[in-house]
């Protein structure tokens, strides 16, 4: 009787130690299954560069409470407890970044770190960008993006003077006809130029009478919405959305996205987080309406946007 009871002991304590083990381990499993991180470049070119500033940003920090974090950055270096992770490499090289959550869950990225020299050669020779055509009393938008670059003197073709002296300006044509562009920056020996045709309004209003700004709102709007049902494994029809935004409405790289009138992203970092935020399966984004000023070189998007618990 008594190696009986020790027996029923012996067996309760396992049953024991195995629930405790099964309530400590499920929930990480089920809560940290979604979790990733995005990386935001502090100057908003796509590249991570020497020197750069760059956070390392979680697309959903629910149940991190008390649970250990820590970043490694491939180079010796790491950082305890940070959410939002902020980190300047000082040498070019491709890192292995991680995140690590309890010493259990683990999301390893590679991150490729250039140097200013390679960048400044990439970008050396400055570009216009703007439209090929407009109409008068239009407002475009022309802008060049070549870093280096610290004095702008725009003519529009229409003055014979000089026009503007800033990196991104908005110019009106007075009159129809075929206008060429000049910019001369410190950067180039030479002017660079650019074409544009501009149409009278009437000529506008006989060929497109339809509301050419509202097309633009709705065709966002469902770029942007496509991006936030996408699942996070769906990652071509989220690259196929961002190129198409960024090819048709993006001049350089200078585009801001201002969500529910106060918070300002650039246009990929804005969409990486839509997608992983809505993507992970336990929340919904829906895009209420977007408003844009322009139809071209867009500079900045209102966002409004609605998040809810998926059922």
């Amino acid at each position: 009787m008594k190696s009986n009871r020790i027996l029923v002991l012996i067996l309760l304590l396992t049953l024991a130690i195995i629930v405790l083990a099964l309530a400590f381990w499920m929930p990480f499993r089920t809560k940290m299954v979604n979790l990733d991180y995005f990386i935001y470049d502090s100057n908003n070119n796509f590249k991570y560069e020497v020197g750069e500033e760059l956070q390392f940003i979680m697309n959903d920090t629910t149940g991190l409470d008390n649970r250990s974090v820590l970043w490694q950055f491939g180079n010796g270096d790491s950082l305890k407890g940070k959410k939002l992770a902020t980190y300047t490499f000082q040498q070019e090289g491709t890192y292995l970044v991680t995140l690590e959550v309890d010493k259990h869950f683990k999301i390893p990225k590679y991150v490729d770190v250039i140097g200013v020299h390679r960048n400044t050669a990439y970008d050396s020779i400055p570009k216009i960008y703007g439209p090929n055509q407009g109409f008068v009393n239009e407002e475009l938008v022309f802008l060049t993006n070549t870093p280096g670059i610290n004095s702008w003197q725009w003519e529009f073709g229409e003055t014979n003077t000089p026009d503007a002296y800033e990196q991104q300006v908005v110019y009106t044509y007075k009159k129809p006809g075929t206008y060429i562009v000049k910019l001369t920056t410190n950067q180039n020996k030479y002017p660079i130029f650019h074409r544009i045709e501009i149409s009278s309004m009437f000529e506008h209003v006989l060929i497109d009478p339809i509301d050419s700004v509202s097309i633009v709102e709705k065709d966002i709007q469902k770029r942007l919405q496509a991006i936030a049902d996408a699942s996070l494994e769906n990652t071509g029809g989220f690259y196929k959305n961002v190129k198409y935004l960024k090819n048709t409405y993006q001049c350089g790289t200078n585009m801001v996205i201002k969500v529910n009138g106060s918070k300002y992203y650039d246009l990929y970092s804005y969409c990486q987080g839509l997608h992983h935020l809505s993507g992970s399966g336990s929340k919904k984004i829906t895009i209420n309406e977007v408003e844009v000023d322009t139809v071209r070189c867009i500079p900045k998007i209102a966002v409004t946007q609605s998040i809810t618990q998926k059922k």
